[in-house]
């Protein structure tokens, strides 16, 4: 079993080149050292990107892409349990001329979906490669709970294949438990892109919430000289 650890200080890249059905690769853990969200969505800028904002109270507007809350908008559906915490907390000086408002980034971080089997699906166009980025900004411990989970552990399937063995996210390192980006390419053999997130394992000797939970989603389809990029998210 292979296990993908990545502290909130840095990244990881993993499954780089990977070949699957579904043609899946460059799996990234992204650090948001600095709360913006910059690494969310933003370099593609010579793309069309979408977004969801799940189980967000409202339609969002992130790095000027419309992320609806409503399942099925920007044709991208999901199911899964939807949660509401108040863990951050932005002020607007934060984002003070930044592509994005407090307002937004506290419904992206405060609210989403969870649990074994949550889905999501995303409208396709076979053979079109689609950059995948999935917002987890959720606190590991739900809000201060004792005793405290500083892991949070999925499996991440797309196309019906598993891709993602125990993804681990790791908030040890850092006492804000800063929002996370995964991010993965796919070029679909099918429509729609499906993926799948289920229940992790036990970090061995840690306490572990291995309940699967993401907040957001953004989709783009970058234009050929954009995938250059891909290696050089900072």
């Amino acid at each position: 079993m292979r296990r993908f650890l990545a502290a909130f200080s840095a990244f990881a890249l993993f499954a780089a080149g990977s070949a699957r059905a579904e043609n899946i690769a460059v799996g990234t853990l992204i650090d948001d050292a600095g709360f913006f969200f910059n690494s969310f969505g933003s370099q593609y800028t010579l793309g069309t990107t979408r977004g969801a904002n799940f189980g967000g109270s409202r339609s969002v507007t992130w790095q000027g892409v419309s992320m609806s809350n409503v399942s099925g908008a920007n044709g991208i559906s999901w199911t899964g349990s939807t949660a509401s915490q108040v863990l951050y907390d932005y002020s607007p000086s934060i984002y003070a001329g930044m592509p994005g408002s407090s307002a937004d980034a506290n419904d992206l971080t405060n609210s989403g979906i969870h649990g074994n089997g949550t889905s999501i699906t995303i409208s396709a166009i076979a053979g079109q490669k689609y950059v995948v980025d999935l917002l987890f900004a959720n606190n590991f411990s739900g809000g201060g709970a004792q005793p405290y989970y500083p892991y949070r552990t999925m499996d991440v399937t797309v196309g019906g294949l598993l891709y993602a063995d125990d993804l681990t996210l790791n908030g040890t390192q850092s006492p804000d438990r800063r929002p996370l980006v995964y991010r993965f390419e796919v070029t679909p053999t099918t429509n729609p892109i499906n993926i799948v997130l289920n229940n992790g394992a036990v970090v061995s000797g840690s306490n572990t919430d291995t309940n699967p939970y993401v907040n957001a989603i953004m989709v783009t389809v970058p234009e050929p000289s954009a995938f250059s990029l891909l290696a050089l998210v900072s």
